[in-house]
Order: C-alpha cells, then sequence, then structure tokens
C-alpha cells in the first residue's frame, strides 16, 4: 500500500459516445497540505452537487480544496492526518462515512470524550463537533464519502452552524 504521504492513484471509468465503458483517467492525484506538511491532507477525487448523480457526467478531482459537501450532493476523498498532530474543533453540514486505511485515529468529541479507530475500522459521523487526534508517530489515512445533510434542529429551533477548519 503506498505511503499516506504519497499522491493517491485515482481511476476513473466512464463510456464513450457508443456507450462502451472506458477507462477515462488513471493518475495520481496531488494531496492538499492546508495546515502544512506537519498537519492534515486531503485529496478530493469527486464532488457531485445533487443525488442522484448524473453518470454521463465527468468525474473531477478538486486540487487545493478542503473537503466540503454541497448541500445536496456527495464528495469521495481521502484525509492524511500526520503523526501527533490534533484537527481543530469542526463541524460538517453533512453525513460522513469514513473508513481508516491506514494508521489510527482518535474520534474526540466536544464533550471531550474520544474513542480510537483503527486500520480496517469504520466511522459514521453525523455532523458532531469534532476533531481527528493522531496520537502516534505514524500518519493515518481515511476514505471518506460526505453526504449533503439538513442542518441539526434542537428542540429549541437552534439549527447547528457550520464549524470550519482553522488552521492553528
Amino acid at each position: 500500500m503506498p505511503s499516506s504521504n504519497s499522491n493517491p492513484r485515482l481511476v476513473v471509468t466512464a463510456h464513450d459516445a457508443a456507450g462502451t465503458p472506458i477507462f477515462a483517467s488513471d493518475g495520481a492525484v496531488p494531496l492538499f497540505l492546508p495546515m502544512g506538511p506537519t498537519g492534515s491532507s486531503f485529496a478530493v477525487f469527486d464532488t457531485r452537487g445533487a443525488v442522484p448523480v448524473n453518470n454521463a457526467e465527468a468525474a473531477r478531482h478538486h486540487a487545493n480544496t478542503i473537503p466540503r459537501c454541497p448541500p445536496e450532493g456527495v464528495v469521495f476523498c481521502i484525509t492524511n492526518i500526520a503523526p501527533n498532530f490534533t484537527v481543530p474543533m469542526h463541524r460538517t453540514l453533512s453525513l460522513d462515512y469514513a473508513v481508516v486505511l491506514s494508521g489510527e485515529i482518535a474520534l474526540r468529541l466536544e464533550t471531550g470524550e474520544e474513542t480510537t479507530v483503527r486500520a480496517g475500522e469504520f466511522i459514521v459521523q453525523g455532523g458532531v463537533n469534532h476533531q481527528w487526534v493522531n496520537k502516534t508517530d505514524e500518519p493515518c489515512r481515511m476514505g471518506v464519502v460526505m453526504v449533503g445533510a439538513d442542518r441539526i434542529r434542537l428542540a429549541d429551533g437552534t439549527e447547528l452552524e457550520e464549524l470550519e477548519v482553522k488552521k492553528p
């Protein structure tokens, strides 16, 4: 398996004009390092504005982008959390399905409660305020599919807002 600091390979299939299946592209997607080389990095493989998607539309990666899901869409991406790094507390307006591909990560809630998720384990993250904490000397790589979700509305009518990740 390639290291979590290498540019991931993305293979995309499609159809030609006659409807024959083809490989539309096959190549490395550059990592985006908004928090510097010792922080988190991302590669956004595909973003769609609405579901259901139109499979006749070409898949496209988004360089230099922190993954954020369109309100009615989906995002497919990876994130790499550097060794001994903590991602700032944040909330996305999406339902996130994640799998730890390599390493391990602590998922910490704003209450301070946390659990460790290891390679081969899965997460369903439902729009809570959270942090990713890598307490190890090895990077952690996670594959993520984000699905647009309604804002969470509390009993008193308050709607929870997205909280952006800020560079430390």
